[in-house]
């Protein structure tokens, strides 16, 4: 029993590194796997601008070839001495190679890649939304880790002075004054405790673990988490500037199916060789070429215009819809946290009047103990009583600063919280 009360789990060391709360946001949202992403939609967005402004800058080039075979081709029925008018072959053959240079286009190659910008911009702020719900991830582990650690202090504190009231025990059962079942019960509670520690040290590794693993690498055990004495400020709230880009994208894709109306205007070219050519009335294989302007006005476009506007103007509407649900959720969760607040901030008011009742009645139970009038289980009633009311004190502090933290964290910026002490 001896061995088995001295085999105390211990606190984690106090050698271990720092890890403080603003330190965690910003390791979670720097190591997230989501920011490559956000490189691959930049690297994307640039590749596909270029790719438009090579089309744009530089002449289309094409390669083509056909060979065919007619069953009759074109004569001319005239007959007279001294004139030979050729026939041309039923078996034809031509490769040419034909250019085509845009020369205006009305903006749309400027509208699409303007188009392609915003894209990668709401893609990446899509990521930032994402990348903002770790903070409420964080949140949980730390100050859950912060409450093991809390409690393991207390408890351990309840513990050394069970171990203390064992000594005086032994001591007055050799005198015949206590018994041996006092000691029986005095153990049986140290091992209980021993018992509560390891399920607490076991609780903090295992938050640790999933912390490390948010934050991009692993928490050694002795990790020392610190209780901040003011909130990190927290970053605007990523969907609104999200909702804000949608309608920018939104704005963009209208321009662009304006400009889309516009006509084209393209300088073309062509060589080629082949049997014919552009003169019908030689049959053998030459070469030829031939170059222009061509003007292309695709009034099809018009036929749907009406429907694109639609289009465009109910995707404005739910985007706006989307943000409307945002901010009705978002003044939802934080009245719930503002509630939760102000409970914690109440039972902190009475936590310190009720610790300092409790102190006396165990001061009391002490006495009594040393002089006999009560036996051990009711003065470890008492003692626990008081190690719980500790307990309670700190729990409703770190309480507290996660609700702040999570209220924060909703909110997005804010004047930065201080916790109730």
């Amino acid at each position: 029993m001896t061995r088995a009360v001295l085999g105390q789990p211990v606190a984690p060391a106090a050698t271990g590194p720092v890890l403080t709360l603003a330190q965690c946001y910003e390791l979670a949202t720097v190591q997230a796997p989501l920011r490559r992403q956000q490189a691959l939609n930049d690297t994307q967005a640039a590749n596909n601008t270029a790719r438009l402004a090579t089309q744009l800058r530089l002449p289309q080039l094409a390669i083509n070839g056909q060979a065919s075979y007619q069953s009759e081709v074109t004569k001319i029925p005239l007959e007279a001495p001294g004139i030979n008018i050729p026939t041309l072959s039923k078996d034809q053959y031509r490769l040419t190679l034909d250019a085509s240079q845009t020369l205006f286009d009305g903006g749309a190659t400027r509208r699409q890649q303007e188009l392609e910008t915003l894209s990668s911009q709401v893609s990446n702020q899509q990521v930032e939304v994402s990348l903002h719900r770790l903070r409420e991830q964080v949140n949980g582990l730390y100050f859950g880790a912060l409450l093991s650690e809390e409690t393991t202090r207390l408890r351990q504190g309840l513990r050394a002075d069970l171990q203390q009231r064992r000594k005086a025990l032994l001591a007055r059962r050799a005198n015949g004054v206590a018994t041996g079942q006092d000691v029986a019960r005095l153990d049986a509670e140290v091992l209980n405790l021993n018992q509560q520690l390891r399920e607490l040290a076991t609780t903090r590794a295992g938050l640790l673990r999933q912390l490390g693993e948010l934050l991009g690498q692993p928490l050694p055990s002795d990790t020392r988490l610190t209780t901040p004495a003011e909130l990190p400020p927290a970053a605007p709230r990523p969907e609104l500037a999200l909702y804000t880009q949608q309608k920018a994208l939104l704005a963009g894709q209208q321009k662009l199916s304006d400009a889309r109306l516009a006509p084209r205007l393209s300088a073309f070219g062509q060589v080629g060789y082949g049997r014919p050519t552009l003169d019908f009335l030689r049959n053998d294989f030459h070469g030829y070429g031939l170059a222009g302007l061509r003007l292309n006005w695709n009034l099809s476009n018009y036929y749907t215009r009406r429907q694109d506007r639609e289009t465009i103007r109910l995707g404005q509407e739910a985007v706006a819809v989307q943000q409307a649900v945002f901010e009705q959720n978002q003044r939802v969760a934080l009245a719930g946290q503002q509630t939760a607040v102000e409970r914690y901030q109440t039972l902190l008011g009475t936590d310190a009047a009720l610790i300092a009742l409790r102190e006396k009645i165990q001061a009391t139970a002490a006495v009594q103990l040393d002089n006999g009038i009560i036996g051990f289980s009711d003065y470890f009633t008492e003692a626990n009583n008081l190690s719980l009311a500790r307990l309670n004190e700190q729990l409703h502090r770190l309480q507290l600063l996660q609700a702040q933290a999570d209220e924060q964290t909703t909110r997005g910026t804010m004047p930065s919280a201080s916790p109730t002490r």
